[in-house]
């Protein structure tokens, strides 16, 4: 198979499973809203799923209109990573996992909104150049990108965590583990595809930006 007719079908393949999560999110976010004040915490967890929403949303929308590969990374482990380091933390659903008190439940609902705003920002700025799996499209280094170099998965670390606090239990400390150990790699096989297909990348993006921990100097290449 050749990369554009991968790239194809992987795009049908995304569309497909982000417009169903885009859809049952919007769902839940009708249900709130039918049942204003139902809970404790109605706000907050309003909040949440509208900014999951939005996240998805723009996942979508970006998927759509991504620009075509210039690069992607070769063989068979970089397409598994990319699956698990994205859709990792939805087998919570299937597996048991415990409660955590009103206090910790709160802090891990901000977590999440915060998570998935600096998500949402991150994507703006990433706009066309958006995929799951490690591809290069165009370079972008604006915007959060000019204060790490993937700002996404730090964004979406800060979500997993909430995630791993209100369903704190041993089941979703392991995969909340796997989905980062796994993005780390994701971030891993990136660097390898831009640093190929951009030469700027390495001689002077990488040189000046470090790779995941703000304000740490990148180390000499």
């Amino acid at each position: 198979m050749n990369s554009k007719t991968e790239d194809i079908l992987g795009k049908l393949t995304l569309v497909v499973i982000f417009s169903y999560f885009t859809a049952k999110q919007a769902t839940s976010v009708i249900a709130l809203l039918n049942t204003p004040w139902g809970f404790d915490n109605w706000l907050l967890v309003l909040a949440s799923r509208s900014a999951s929403l939005a996240f998805l949303a723009l996942i979508l929308v970006l998927t759509i209109t991504r620009l075509p590969p210039t690069d992607s990374a070769a063989g068979i482990e970089p397409r598994i990573s990319s699956i698990i380091g994205t859709f990792a933390l939805t087998i919570l659903v299937l597996l048991p996992t415990g409660s955590v008190g009103p206090t910790l439940l709160v802090i891990s609902i901000v977590m999440v909104i915060l998570g998935t705003l600096a998500s949402v920002y991150c994507l703006y700025f990433l706009g066309r150049s958006f995929s799951i799996m490690a591809s290069a499209r165009a370079l972008v280094t604006s915007g959060p990108y000019g204060i790490v170099r993937h700002p996404l998965y730090l964004a979406e670390a800060l979500t997993v965590l909430g995630i791993i606090i209100a369903n704190w239990s041993v089941a979703a400390v392991a995969v909340g583990a796997i989905q980062i150990a796994f993005q780390f790699r994701r971030m891993q096989n990136e660097e390898r595809v831009l640093r190929n297909a951009f030469p700027e990348y390495e001689h002077t993006y990488a040189k000046k930006v470090p790779m995941i921990v703000p304000f740490l100097r990148p180390r000499a290449a």
